[in-house]
């Protein structure tokens, strides 16, 4: 059941509607305000990069190593083009 938002035209509030896909048209009213008149708003996607079972990595990958005795050096691979 996708969720949807929605902005009233009369005082500009923003609220979500849960409709299932069977509802073609569903009565919308503002919860500010009661006004009857609603549009719908793009809602805005985040995405956030996972790690994959496959080689290929899709975030930065922190390297450590020792420099000289007593201390340890970190490499950060960004992912991006290679050479």
């Amino acid at each position: 059941m996708p969720i949807y938002e929605f902005r009233c035209v009369r005082c500009g509030h923003i609220q979500e509607v849960l409709t299932s896909s069977s509802q073609s048209q569903v009565t919308l009213v503002c919860e500010q305000c009661q006004g009857e008149v609603m549009e719908r708003v793009l809602s805005r996607v985040s995405y956030v990069m996972g790690h994959s079972s496959s080689a290929r990595h899709d975030g930065p990958r922190v390297t450590s190593k020792s420099c000289s005795p007593g201390s340890s050096c970190s490499t950060i691979e960004l992912p991006g083009h290679t050479r």
